[in-house]
């Protein structure tokens, strides 16, 4: 899976039904909402996954392994155990590794959280976290979202980005 081609269908997907509820709402067909509407759809589309897009962006620029950890802040009130449970797990990996992989850790109600829709694209009425990757020059190797993941699972991943 190709981080930026994940980034790029999500984006289509709500521009379209973006279109369809702009329509819907001016009484007018999907065709004619985007021609009147055009420079006003873009415009809260390119709002809209700007912080996504720019984490993207970052993410593919570097050359060695990523380990993406998506997770809810530490800070709220209803913590999550799970995060809590796997946050050894991705330091034990960060502690290994070293300068040979890159860590991105992203609070998940935050601008850059968006990354998790556009990653774990499964309808849920609640959202599995935390949502960790191993992502190599711009594409996801394996993704895991709601469980702790052993750090010699991740190991796996990271050592055939390396070899």
């Amino acid at each position: 899976m190709n981080l930026t081609e994940l980034l790029s269908n999500h984006r289509e997907a709500f521009r379209q039904k973006f279109t369809e509820a702009l329509a819907k709402k001016n009484s007018l067909t999907p065709e004619q909402t985007a021609i009147e509407f055009k420079d006003f759809i873009e415009q809260y589309v390119d709002e809209k996954y700007k912080h996504a897009k720019r984490l993207v962006n970052r993410i593919n620029e570097i050359e060695k392994p990523v380990i993406l950890n998506i997770r809810r802040d530490r800070m709220r009130e209803d913590r999550c155990k799970i995060c809590e449970a796997n946050e050894p797990n991705v330091h034990a990996i960060e502690k290994k590794y070293g300068g040979r992989i890159e860590l991105f850790e992203v609070i998940e109600d935050r601008q850059e959280g968006a990354l998790y829709q556009i990653i774990f694209h499964e309808e849920a009425e609640e959202k599995k976290m935390p949502l960790t990757a191993v992502i190599n020059k711009g594409n996801i190797l394996k993704f895991w979202a709601g469980k702790t993941v052993e750090a010699a699972v991740y190991e796996i991943y990271i050592n055939k980005s390396l070899a």
